[in-house]
């Protein structure tokens, strides 16, 4: 798509995405359970007939209001070129939990984040069966249904450690999913609890909300996380890759954190063999 030329306005950048995220999770709601044709594209790494829909609603929405937007979708044509160049590029994961949707599982989410001026800018991630919306922009704080929300911090050193409630999700298949399993043994052993959430954004969003105080990953792409990413800086917590540094030269592992035991997830993560290097992607 052609670049555009001149500024969003923040706020209206906003509205409109949380619109399309409502357009594209009403889709979603009502083709739970019934997702249409399922197409495998690896192991376990599934796409919907359903998940096409929702990402055509909420790409239509955002270029209604935004024509000259460049769009990332992670459904989009795999060979399409990525519009890495683009002055204000909106990213899209329709349905960001794919797996638990297409098995009938309410527990998923629609991500939009627009990038503009070389940062990320807007970050929306909504939780359709519970009608949950995530939102922060760079000049506000971020909100859940548009109630302020902040990370939990309920204590320090390894007290905090010793009572955090962790996040995460298996990588698709290979040695970094292998790696996830050893690394979830040596934590389930020190803290009180690690899930497995089946949503990305919505593990980092609640995170955002104090619902956890970590999330981890190996192996994410943008649009899993930008949004999100957003959503927990702005709540007052902290996003590394996998190494402790900035997420920004992720090769896809990602620590999303309350801060205060950012350390101890690094070190019980670090505990394990790295596992061999993705070929850097968009970023």
């Amino acid at each position: 798509m052609a670049q555009p030329t001149g500024s969003i306005e923040i706020s209206r950048a906003l509205e409109v995405a949380a619109q399309a995220a409502r357009a594209g999770g009403k889709v979603a709601k009502a083709r739970l359970g019934d997702p249409g044709y399922v197409k495998w594209k690896g192991d376990r790494d599934v796409v919907s007939e359903a998940s096409m829909q929702v990402q055509e609603a909420i790409v239509s929405k955002l270029l209604a209001e935004f024509p000259h937007s460049a769009i990332l979708a992670e459904e989009g044509p795999e060979d399409a070129p990525l519009p890495v160049d683009a002055e204000h590029l909106w990213i899209v994961d329709p349905i960001c939990g794919s797996l638990n949707f297409v098995q009938g599982i309410p527990y998923f989410a629609v991500s939009i984040a627009l990038r503009s001026e070389g940062s990320i800018r807007v970050g929306v991630v909504y939780d359709p069966c519970h009608d949950e919306m995530f939102e922060a922009t760079t000049e506000a704080s971020s909100t859940l249904n548009g109630k302020k929300i902040a990370v939990q911090q309920i204590s320090e050193g390894a007290e905090a450690w010793e009572s955090a409630v962790v996040g995460t999700d298996w990588p698709h298949s290979g040695p970094r999913r292998e790696q996830a399993r050893r690394i979830v043994g040596v934590m389930t052993g020190q803290v009180t609890e690690c899930n497995l959430m089946g949503s990305p954004s919505l593990g980092i969003a609640s995170v955002a909300a104090g619902r956890l105080h970590a999330y981890w990953h190996l192996d994410l792409k943008i649009w899993d996380i930008a949004a999100a990413s957003l959503i927990l800086e702005r709540a007052g917590g902290i996003l590394t890759d996998a190494q402790g540094t900035t997420w920004l030269d992720s090769d896809g592992g990602y620590i999303a954190s309350n801060d205060v035991i950012h350390g101890w997830v690094l070190d019980c993560m670090q505990s394990v063999s790295s596992p061999p290097a993705r070929p850097q992607g968009f970023r």
